[in-house]
């Protein structure tokens, strides 16, 4: 077995104070994560459509990290690095990674399936909060964060943070979890996320010690990049379904899966109605 990664816990900076709340609805996102971790680990080897969506996600973010056309060595901070399976990937592209999850149990299972992969020299794993990344200034040529947005109580505050440790000519990739996806119009249940009375919903859940997550708009991700300091380069959605009436699915498993598929080569081929209504919605983008 390969020598553990090397894990460093380690504490952020930032000129900014987090609030009792902030630091409320991190620590309900942390038990979230570090009680799901084993899912996590599996979603990406199952076949069921959650997954089929999520495996859908990383192969498009991959395509954007080679797009990027990073040589060999290169440094790439991964945030949000969860169980550690986009951080093998990248390492398997001989990119030196520094990958970071605010979640104790996540750091835990990305550092063995690191190791685990043989990339024990490569990979470096460690606990951060990404409204204060531990990283100094212009020290990355890329940085992804997949899956981070929705769990943000300040995501324009994590994406500037993203943006002072990129280089200039540096490249972000992230997704987040569009508010204009295609149930958001089908699911009276689902049309709350864009009301009011989501915010209501939001707060009541907080309070309660649960960990939520947020829709966002395309736009809304794209401004907070550009104010940032960025350049949105290239944009996409990708996964449809479950789609669903009061919560109760359409459609069996199986037949989701083809009609995502379908959907999928019609957003892909730039269709409207279709592009931009996946589940999420992915940036990539350049430090002038």
């Amino acid at each position: 077995m390969a020598s553990p990664v090397n894990q460093n816990k380690v504490k952020g900076h930032s000129p900014h104070a987090r609030s009792s709340g902030d630091r409320g609805a991190q620590k309900n996102v942390n038990a979230h994560f570090d009680t799901n971790a084993a899912y996590w680990d599996d979603v990406y080897s199952d076949d069921g459509l959650q997954s089929v969506i999520y495996q859908q996600r990383q192969a498009a973010v991959l395509d954007y990290v080679d797009a990027a056309g990073l040589s060999p060595g290169s440094s790439v901070l991964e945030i949000g690095c969860g169980a550690g399976h986009l951080t093998v990937r990248l390492a398997q592209r001989k990119l030196k990674v520094d990958a970071v999850d605010s979640s104790p149990g996540m750091v835990d299972l990305a550092s063995r399936q690191a190791a685990d992969a043989g990339f024990a020299d490569d990979v470096s794993v460690s606990q951060a909060d990404v409204h204060a990344l531990p990283f100094k200034p212009d020290q990355f040529d890329l940085v992804v964060a997949v899956g981070v947005i929705p769990w943000l109580h300040s995501p324009g505050e994590a994406v500037a943070e993203m943006a002072r440790v990129l280089r200039p000519g540096g490249e972000l990739v992230l997704t987040a979890d569009n508010a204009a996806r295609l149930i958001s119009f089908t699911d009276p249940r689902a049309l709350l996320a864009l009301t009011p009375l989501r915010s209501v919903y939001h707060r009541l859940r907080s309070r309660s010690g649960e960990a939520v997550s947020r829709l966002h708009f395309p736009s809304r991700v794209s401004g907070f990049v550009s104010e940032a300091g960025l350049t949105p380069l290239a944009h996409r959605t990708v996964g449809f379904g479950p789609l669903s009436v009061l919560g109760r699915p359409l459609l069996s498993d199986a037949r989701a899966v083809a009609v995502n598929r379908r959907l999928q080569r019609l957003a892909d081929a730039g269709v409207p109605g279709a592009r931009g209504t996946g589940w999420h919605y992915l940036l990539r983008a350049v430090k002038r």
